[in-house]
């Protein structure tokens, strides 16, 4: 089986989806290639025959092989100005090489101001319409040979991000028209997404012949004719990672020790109103996993993508030393409050943890059933400054639990607190489309689309997104700005480079 993975996603690392499909159809006698079509997808694009548009696009088009030498080399990350201007030179180059009237594209973004990605008739449209699309050059010189090289019959397309759905129905499109005999298999984590939806219909039928929800080993296995599979748990193949290809500073592999979240009590969280299980293994089992992944393909980074990394696998770690510098995202947990736990975690090669704190109102919290309490929180926070863990801090405006006033006393949190922050990701509240609470509140669509997964709504206090984006943009920036550690986002890669910027 061919296994692709479309544009557009951040380009630092390859993805985990396809490779735990191609451990589990190769461990079962099925022959399988992955190719990531967006690494190699956006490289194409920016080496391609590009015309200078103005000073800026002329300086970065003479300095582009540099440019994507310097962001894989680590000297790089030691400056943030430097690294800035490099990344936003070469997002420069990207933009000029598709209709930037029409198309917008960027390093972690892709938008068609004709087309919407969550309208099945436009996804559709996308389909039809694929030589409109940026990356057709790409699929004919570079997506076809590995298509004629493929002697399956199934072709499997793994849409996750909603940045990747116009093209990867533009891909769906090409490949039917072009190789009639071959079957399109489409899942990820944008596909189950929209399978969630108790209103979904199948729209895409007729083109995409199996579309599959949730865990894609088992349901894959079973199509292919492998019956009665026990074995739900992969070691990532990640054979098909091209050495010095992804734009950071060394091998980082990402690698998922469970599915799903621990705690999955958070009343705004769209896991939750998508009912997706949690799954995952004993931690000395994940441990033999990971110390596989080490052996075999040496990384120098490891991404944890779990919601949220387990204290049971957190501990395991602590004690084991790798050949490797790993990051992930964490709960504010106990075990954080022992410094000797949160030294050990250092020693193994924990670079940086992402924490979702949320709101730095206690009774915001409660209400949110985050489980966090804020006493504890500034502890933690400063036994893992102290220990050298960079922390990614993720705030949360704008849910119906918060006011005016209990954003301000976020603000306040996090002013006093800022010398133990390294990065800060604000965020305004998206409502789960088909979440409890959006049974009780007053709601309007947020984007136009069969397939839109969330809702804007009538704030109960009336801190409604205008208000709490002139907050974020005319208060909390500034006033956490001034006299503040706390560094800027990297840009387009955010937490993925994040780490990569020592403490």
């Amino acid at each position: 089986m061919l296994l692709i993975f479309p544009p557009v996603a951040k380009p630092c690392e390859p993805p985990a989806g396809v490779a735990l499909l191609s451990s589990a159809l190769k461990e079962h006698g099925f022959d399988c290639h992955v190719f990531d079509a967006n690494i190699e997808g956006l490289l194409y694009l920016i080496n391609s025959d590009l015309v200078p548009v103005d000073s800026w696009s002329k300086r970065a088009l003479k300095n582009r092989e540099q440019i994507l030498s310097d962001l894989k080399n680590s000297s790089l990350y030691e400056n943030m100005d430097r690294y800035h201007q490099r990344v936003y030179d070469l997002n420069k180059l990207l933009s000029i090489s598709v209709d930037n009237k029409r198309f917008k594209i960027t390093l972690s973004d892709y938008s068609d101001s004709k087309l919407s990605s969550v309208n099945s008739k436009d996804l559709l449209k996308s389909a039809n319409e694929y030589q409109e699309n940026p990356f057709y050059r790409f699929f004919e010189e570079k997506v076809r040979p590995q298509v004629l090289n493929s002697d399956s019959k199934f072709i499997g397309i793994s849409l996750c991000y909603l940045n990747q759905a116009l093209t990867s129905f533009a891909l769906a499109g090409w490949i039917k028209d072009n190789f009639k005999d071959k079957q399109i298999i489409m899942g990820g984590g944008l596909i189950s997404s929209w399978m969630s939806r108790p209103d979904y219909n199948d729209p895409f039928k007729g083109l995409i012949d199996v579309t599959i929800r949730g865990e894609g080993e088992q349901p894959l296995l079973e199509f292919l004719g492998k019956k009665n599979v026990e074995k739900r748990h992969y070691v990532p193949d990640y054979d098909f990672v091209k050495e010095d290809l992804y734009l950071a500073p060394g091998k980082v592999l990402p690698f998922r020790a469970s599915i799903g979240c621990y705690w999955s009590k958070c009343n705004f969280c769209p896991e939750k109103a998508e009912t997706r299980p949690y799954s995952s293994q004993r931690a000395s089992k994940v441990l033999q996993d990971l110390k596989t992944i080490d052996q075999i393909y040496k990384p120098d980074y490891v991404h944890f993508l779990d919601n949220a990394v387990t204290p049971a696998f957190l501990k395991a770690l602590s004690v084991n030393e790798f050949g490797f510098k790993w990051y992930g995202f964490v709960r504010f947990e106990k075990e954080f409050l022992d410094l000797d736990f949160c030294l050990g975690l250092k020693a193994s090669g924990c670079d940086m943890l992402k924490l979702g704190l949320e709101s730095g109102d206690q009774d915001v919290l409660d209400q949110m059933n985050k489980g966090t309490d804020l006493n504890l929180v500034s502890t933690m926070l400063k036994n893992l400054h102290h220990a050298g863990i960079l922390t990614f801090v993720y705030l949360l405006f704008g849910t119906s639990f918060e006011d005016k006033a209990a954003a301000f006393k976020t603000l306040e949190y996090v002013k006093a607190h800022k010398a133990y922050i390294n990065y800060l990701n604000l965020a305004v509240f998206n409502l789960p489309k088909f979440s409890e609470d959006a049974k009780n509140m007053d709601t309007q669509e947020f984007y136009h689309g069969d397939l839109s997964l969330y809702l804007n709504f009538t704030h109960p206090y009336g801190w409604d997104r205008r208000k709490v984006k002139q907050f974020l943009d005319k208060t909390f920036k500034k006033q956490v700005v001034v006299g503040s550690g706390i560094r800027k986002n990297p840009a387009f890669f955010s937490s993925n480079h994040a780490a990569f910027f020592k403490i």
